[in-house]
């Protein structure tokens, strides 16, 4: 039979077939949409194998009617797998024939959102997985060489056929990418899932596919989560690309008035989303320093450690003052945004400048009480930008966990700070965060469990503050050698029980020298403080962390 006069039927039954999907009112829709593709597939049958010119031809239209199958009847899950799975076999070892690359493609990236639904995963993976190098493959090839499926429909030659916008094969190949950073999240492979979500973000930003303030969004999220996984370089890179977006975004529609107005409210609640992040990290590369000079001081062997020498650790040399990168990626390269194997540079946004930005972000280990200040200011602006934002009435959780960030940012400068009197201040006013909290959630319900933390953490204050007191107390009295045991002791206990806000030193407590008695009382406090700060330092989660958990009634 004429090839000519079967695509001629082909033609005008798909016209038929396109009009039924457009018309979604139409009672009589489903059977005649039904009864129109199987008499395609027949047809197409029929064309690939009594013309042997047109076969390929008739693979990838047949695979076009298996994805308008899939998308269009209402069949289970399991059948649209079937469906798509057949088609994909069929014209997987004709990919780079100009009419299967781009609907091989499209059906790749629905079979396997299919398979991830029926927890086929492992499949998924491979197929995913399988289809990379093909990426590589595309870019060499010339831009108007592929076709879409749809337009074979016709009775034209294929040499006649419009070719496809090289757009929209890179759109999909996106979703495609896309696709395997949902597998990996979903797998809890971290290193793959963070590498693939970038290479989206990276090529839609190339594109300018969306608008910009869902990129900047999808980017912060990202760079949030490598502040999870302790990858603060990437997390610093992320937040800054979105920080440069968004607010590029937002001067520019700020040159529009009555744009600027419909999208005031949106563009609040993203540089909001934004803050939050950016306190996440400066917390998290506080921590990490932290716990670095700890671990440090506390692997020394037991015989040389001094329980009566003050910590003087942020004295101490600190060889490597980057930040530590946990959970490295795999060994072996990985992809880069064009499908080349490379680990430099992996994680940028290169068409981006964002290093004035970045170097006003702090990214290294924390070692001085001035590097301790420089961080500090950075988040503190973030976090007052969240908490001014959220009424205690209105938005408890989240003015509560903003609270307790505070509070710990607080506790994180007072660790790094040497001067007594400086690191005294510092702990009166985290001490006044916790307690004006404490009065507000005395007055809600179901709150105990925050409560308790904020009340576990005035206790620590208060050591904290004794502790100060009594190392000012040594300093100040330390010259002379006379004392009065009694009378000194009941200084002491008069002075703690004052309700006096004056210190220990500004009390009546002059005497010329302190005796073995504050010696030792000095040590076991200060000790006792510390250790009380200390203890779960390098594992237990702090409060602030603990309230997102929160979960109250408004």
């Amino acid at each position: 039979m004429d090839s000519d006069t079967i695509l001629d039927r082909i033609a005008r039954t798909f016209e038929d077939v396109k009009n039924i999907v457009r018309n979604k009112h139409s009672c009589e829709r489903l059977p005649n949409l039904k009864k129109d593709i199987q008499y395609l597939q027949t047809e197409l049958s029929v064309l690939g194998k009594e013309n042997h010119a047109q076969f390929i031809r008739s693979l990838a239209m047949e695979a076009y009617l298996a994805l308008l199958t899939a998308k269009s009847l209402p069949i289970s899950l399991i059948e649209k797998r079937n469906i798509l799975q057949t088609a994909f076999d069929k014209i997987k070892p004709h990919a780079f024939r100009e009419e299967c690359l781009f609907i091989l493609l499209r059906i790749q990236n629905l079979l396997c959102y299919y398979l991830i639904q029926l927890d086929q995963t492992s499949l998924a993976r491979e197929i995913l997985e399988s289809i990379e190098e093909l990426y590589d493959k595309i870019n060499d090839c010339k831009p108007d060489t592929f076709i879409d499926a749809e337009d074979l429909f016709t009775i034209e030659p294929i040499n006649k056929i419009k070719r496809i916008n090289p757009e929209k094969i890179d759109k999909v190949i996106t979703n495609n990418l896309q696709m395997q950073a949902f597998l990996y999240n979903k797998l809890n492979v971290p290193n793959k899932y963070t590498l693939y979500n970038h290479l989206v973000l990276r090529r839609q930003l190339e594109m300018k596919e969306g608008t910009p303030q869902d990129w900047a969004l999808r980017t912060a999220r990202l760079g949030n989560f490598f502040t999870y996984l302790n990858k603060l370089c990437h997390a610093r890179h992320h937040l800054c690309a979105a920080y440069h977006v968004l607010r590029t975004c937002h001067d520019n529609c700020k040159l529009m008035p009555e744009e600027f107005v419909i999208q005031k409210a949106d563009f609040e609640m993203n540089f909001l989303e934004l803050s939050h992040h950016w306190v996440k990290y400066g917390l998290a590369l506080f921590n990490i320093s932290r716990k670095k000079l700890l671990s440090k001081y506390f692997m020394q062997p037991p015989s040389k450690a001094d329980l009566w020498k003050n910590m003087n650790i942020l004295e101490e040399h600190t060889e490597n003052t980057k930040v530590p990168e946990e959970n490295e990626k795999d060994s072996g390269a990985e992809k880069n945004a064009n499908g080349d194997y490379s680990n430099d540079n992996i994680f940028t946004f290169p068409s981006l400048d964002l290093k004035d930005i970045e170097k006003r972000v702090p990214v290294d280990i924390i070692k001085t009480s001035e590097d301790a200040r420089v961080l500090f200011a950075f988040v503190h602006k973030w976090l007052m930008r969240a908490k001014h934002y959220y009424d205690f009435e209105q938005h408890p959780s989240q003015y509560i966990s903003c609270s307790l960030q505070l509070a710990e940012l607080y506790e994180h400068l007072a660790f790094f700070e040497k001067n007594i009197d400086n690191q005294y201040s510092i702990q009166k006013r985290r001490a006044d965060v916790l307690e004006a909290l404490n009065s507000l959630l005395k007055t809600c319900d179901n709150v105990m469990s925050v409560q308790i933390d904020v009340i576990r953490e005035l206790s620590q204050v208060q050591l904290e503050l004794m502790a100060l007191n009594l190392q000012k107390l040594w300093r100040e009295e330390s010259q002379t050698n006379i004392i009065n045991l009694n009378t000194d002791a009941d200084s002491i206990i008069n002075s703690l029980d004052s309700e006096s806000t004056k210190t220990l030193t500004e009390k009546t407590l002059n005497t010329s020298s302190k005796n073995v008695f504050l010696r030792k009382m000095e040590a076991a406090t200060s000790l006792n403080g510390r250790l009380f700060r200390l203890s779960g330092q390098l594992n237990a989660k702090t409060p602030s962390e603990l309230s997102l958990a929160i979960d109250l009634k408004n």
